[in-house]
């Protein structure tokens, strides 16, 4: 059970009222919604804020930024630097449109975007520098207790013009590289809330970086841009990236052209639930993966994403990543609902090619062990694809050296035009009365049924029990043409003709019972 952790230090800082007569400032809704699961520490709300007076509130305006300003960026950072100076402080953008680059926030400040306001990043011809990953926004170093929000996410918006950076990247410009529109690095406790971020020129709002930045709350944030299969797409749009420990993500809608909302390197007690996930990768987890664990993407709602669940990684870039919750979900005309791979982007011609050859086992090789995932209902996906073997409801492709091990599906509901791939895992288990119907050929499996060998596609080294009834072996074989000398057993392991003992195996094609 989940249990819902109210913070009374954090109530302290409720209800302070700002000098600005449109504005007020509270953070008593977010000490209420902490929702913090059973066990975990809670993630912290910004501390130490002033009470916001007219001696520390800035108006932008009052520094020189106009509508009508060709670049904004001098004004605004001139009045966050005013308030850091004081201490800490409110800087208000008013209604309208304003042009800006790049600028930074000191710690105990609140950046707060009026109903109608736009910050819009200037255009892509009109920045001298399109080789620098800086963001946007970003926190001068070692700030904490930081606060980025709006009045809603229909009338506050934050605009990355990012059509001509996307033309870029399919022209291959050398050397292109696209910062954040926002990511604060170092300092903790950040609060983000109640803002719109459309057409990033890369990813959107990215929290923290090699584990630091801790520490952080979104919600109420709706983030658009073109999905990656239209016609003119957005390119590595990536809705939330987490690179540090303890954010809390919810009622959040992301439409955009990457993973909606992404766990890497060093995420650890990230809590997503509640949100909304149109066009985009789905809840992802990697590719980058050192150190990950205890995730849990809850209470979701999927809608023509491409991905649904998505764990994916290298033997370059993971390590041992465990205590993984994805629950409480609805999927509809979702392409891949559940794909676990070791494989990112190096998919191997076969799995049999890949036992032949097994890599060492390093710090780095991907070892993904306790998954549950629970109470999730999948429908609507029947889209004919030119390789359908990339789009199932299920794949789980672990490694030679290295199986995935200990998923649990609990109560999982999937029907999908393709069916089941499972390659080099073991204790995969099948709880509670999961179904799966494979809508191609109208096969189906129900609590009823012995196994998954009618919704099958492929396996290769698979052991899994469905529904508490049996517990098998997949034993489907997808390997070179034998030779005369080559036995497979049922697992799929090599041997020649000297080395056999008694069993069943293929030889040429062929089954043979050795006595």
């Amino acid at each position: 059970m989940r249990i819902r952790n109210y913070i009374t230090a954090i109530m302290l800082l409720a209800a302070t009222q700002t000098a600005h007569a449109d504005v007020s400032f509270s953070m008593q809704a977010e000490a209420e919604a902490q929702n913090t699961p059973q066990g975990w520490k809670a993630v912290e709300l910004p501390q130490g804020l002033p009470a916001f007076t007219a001696a520390n509130t800035f108006d932008i305006t009052d520094f020189g930024a106009a509508t009508t300003a060709a670049d904004n960026t001098a004004a605004i950072q001139a009045a966050l630097d005013a308030a850091h100076q004081a201490g800490g402080g409110m800087v208000i953008v008013p209604t309208g449109e304003w042009l800006f680059g790049r600028i930074t926030i000191g710690s105990r400040t609140v950046l707060h975007l009026c109903a109608g306001a736009t910050l819009k990043l200037l255009a892509y011809a009109d920045q001298p520098d399109h080789t620098t990953k800086t963001p946007y926004i970003t926190d001068k170093k070692g700030a904490t207790d930081i606060v980025i929000e709006g009045e809603s996410a229909e009338t506050s918006v934050i605009e990355g013009q990012g059509g001509p950076w996307w033309d870029a990247v399919e022209a291959k410009e050398s050397g292109l590289q696209r910062g954040s529109i926002i990511r604060l690095y170092q300092g903790e406790r950040h609060l983000f809330r109640h803002f719109r971020l459309q057409n990033a020129p890369g990813t959107n709002l990215t929290l923290g970086q090699s584990g630091k930045g801790a520490h952080n709350t979104v919600h109420d944030v709706h983030i658009y841009a073109p999905a990656s299969t239209v016609a003119d797409p957005s390119h590595n749009t990536d809705g939330i990236p987490i690179w540090t420990q303890y954010c809390n993500i919810y009622n959040c809608l992301i439409d955009t052209g990457d993973d909606n909302v992404v766990t890497d390197s060093n995420a650890q007690y990230i809590h997503v639930w509640n949100c909304q996930f149109k066009a985009g990768h789905g809840a992802s987890l990697g590719s980058y993966t050192v150190d990950m664990h205890h995730i849990i993407y809850e209470d979701l709602s999927f809608d023509g994403t491409d991905c649904g669940f998505r764990l994916k990684s290298n033997t370059d870039r993971s390590g041992d990543v465990h205590d993984i919750i994805f629950r409480d979900c609805t999927m509809h005309n979702v392409a891949t609902p559940i794909q676990i791979t070791a494989w990112y982007d190096k998919v191997p011609d076969s799995p049999a090619a890949a036992a032949a050859s097994p890599e060492s086992v390093k710090s780095t090789t991907p070892h993904y062990h306790d998954i549950l995932i629970q109470n999730v209902t999948v429908s609507g996906y029947d889209t004919k694809n030119s390789n359908d073997k990339n789009y199932n409801g299920i794949m789980i492709y672990g490694r030679p050296e290295s199986y995935v091990h200990d998923v649990t599906f609990d109560n999982v509901q999937i029907a999908h035009r393709n069916g089941v791939r499972l390659f080099f895992c073991k204790d995969i288990k099948f709880i509670n009365g999961c179904t799966f119907t494979k809508t191609r050929t109208s096969q189906s499996v129900s609590t009823t049924d012995a196994d998954l060998s009618s919704v099958m596609e492929n396996s290769y080294e698979a052991s899994y029990s469905w529904n508490g009834s049996t517990s098998g072996i997949a034993t489907a074989i997808v390997a070179p043409q034998p030779t005369a000398d080559r036995y497979y057993n049922l697992q799929g392991h090599t041997y020649n003709k000297m080395a056999r003992s008694k069993g069943i195996y293929i030889h040429n094609g062929k089954k043979v019972i050795m006595k």
